[in-house]
């Protein structure tokens, strides 16, 4: 019976719902632009699969000279930046002319301010975001509709090329909404019955709780599970230490938010017989790249209809940068997004890249409980995210005590702190804590912030 309900309820979604869902948006004022640029990449995605590499890269080259003109006419930053290095965005300018162009760092997003905004979207238009801070400072964006609905058309398309379509029985082994304090009220648990989509919160692991997830998802049998690639492997590595069996999930595997390791990989993929699907993006750039077969290759695939990739120098690894190429409520050109990839050999800056071999991401480590359980680090970023803080650490000591130091930015009050100690506190159960402001936080031998460090021994290979 219960089977019989679950396969109802995967009809209801896939046949019901999202159809109803589409159709509103696409006749509601506020949504249809969204929808229109969320239907038009979906179309150009198709359109496009079986492109050579010279037509992609001719029409890359077409849509980043639009862009740049684009973004010449409707912001103040980008008008004032060309003019003064003497470049002419209505010329027909080439990949090696566009190499030329300055690198814009998180730094000069966050000076910028409105002048980055496009003055052609209207403010009601545009959607604020923020980077989840995992380099210790968060930056602000702003979507428009078009880029929103390109974004959200390429983790579909994704999705449906690993043979998980929309409505499909998906668990989620992720941050709920990246909040502090997990959001279950009437209208989240309605959007995730109607999307067929459950929430299991990654950030709080013990083997208790990963015993409870695997009983849950064995009852649920899920289709896909998205997921923390560290949370997957926590959860792969108490499966075979049980050995139990794990006959989820029926279609796919996927991984995000943190680099998925050679040896989790090999857990990940024992435990549940299956290859991962690893993908990668960013808060402020949106989805990136995707391994589509990684049964035979570790590449990740570009989104290069939404996104051109590039190298910094022409080294093997070298500084990721990405131009946004629908970004029409905030143009981010040749933005550092603060990875290290492995190109292909022939990749040059300036030239889109149609893959990637590997991404080298942020390593980030987990604090610990007392009582054996642990937080993910990447949650510490979003307990600081709704404070003025320009830049924070945390760092566990060996005495499971947590030193917490921050540089406050404009707008920080001093009641402000007793709230972040409040908020750490409580998410940090049994753990002394203490809060430190300061005007500058250490870096690491290799010259970066690193905004989470234990000093407690980790136990997953490392």
């Amino acid at each position: 019976m219960q089977g019989l309900a679950a396969k109802a309820h995967d009809v209801f979604s896939s046949g019901v719902y999202l159809p109803l869902s589409r159709l509103q948006r696409r006749v509601h004022p506020a949504r249809r632009e969204t929808m229109s640029a969320y239907q038009e990449g979906m179309r150009f995605r198709r359109a496009s699969a079986e492109w050579s590499a010279d037509l992609k890269r001719q029409w890359v080259l077409g849509r980043l000279r639009f862009l740049l003109r684009r973004a010449y006419a409707e912001t103040e930053y980008y008008k004032t930046l060309f003019d003064r290095i003497g470049f002419d965005p209505k010329s027909e300018f080439t990949f090696e002319e566009f190499a030329q162009l300055p690198i814009l760092e998180r730094e000069d997003v966050r000076n910028a301010g409105r002048d980055l905004i496009s003055r052609a979207i209207q403010p009601d238009k545009l959607q604020r975001d923020s980077t989840g801070g995992s380099t210790g400072e968060p930056t602000e964006i702003w979507v428009g509709p078009e880029e929103k609905g390109w974004r959200e058309s390429a983790a579909e398309s994704f999705m449906q090329a690993i043979g998980a379509q929309a409505g499909a029985r998906t668990a989620l082994l992720w941050g709920h909404h990246l909040d502090p304090v997990k959001s279950d009220n009437i209208r989240d648990r309605w959007y995730s019955f109607a999307t067929n989509t459950r929430w299991f919160d990654c950030f709080r692991l013990s083997a208790d709780v990963l015993d409870a997830y695997h009983r849950e998802f064995s009852k649920m049998s899920p289709a896909c599970i998205v997921a923390y690639a560290g949370a997957l492997a926590d959860l792969a590595r108490r499966i075979l230490e049980r050995g139990v069996r794990a006959d989820y999930p029926s279609r796919c595997l996927v991984t995000g938010a943190e680099k998925l390791y050679s040896h989790d990989r090999r857990a990940i993929e024992d435990a549940f017989g299956k290859p991962v699907h690893e993908r990668y993006g960013a808060r402020d750039v949106g989805p990136v790249g995707f391994q589509s077969a990684p049964a035979w290759a570790l590449d990740f695939q570009i989104d290069w209809s939404n996104v051109l990739v590039e190298p910094e120098t022409s080294e093997p690894n070298a500084p990721i940068l990405i131009t946004k190429l629908h970004a029409d409520g905030m143009p981010m050109i040749r933005y550092r997004i603060g990875d290290i990839g492995r190109f292909p050999s022939a990749s040059r800056p300036g030239n889109p890249a149609f893959k990637l071999h590997e991404v080298v991401g942020r390593e980030v480590d987990r604090i610990r409980l007392r009582d054996g359980r642990w937080i993910s680090g990447a949650q510490m970023p979003h307990l600081l995210k709704d404070y003025c803080v320009k830049r924070f650490m945390f760092v566990q000591r060996s005495d499971y005590s947590i030193e917490l130091k921050i540089i406050p930015a404009a707008g920080f009050m001093s009641e402000n702190q007793n709230d972040i100690f409040a908020t750490v506190s409580a998410n940090l159960p049994g753990l002394p804590l203490s809060l430190q402001m300061v005007d500058e936080l250490p870096l690491t031998k290799s010259n970066k912030h690193r905004p989470v460090m234990s000093e407690l021994a980790m136990s997953r290979g490392r």
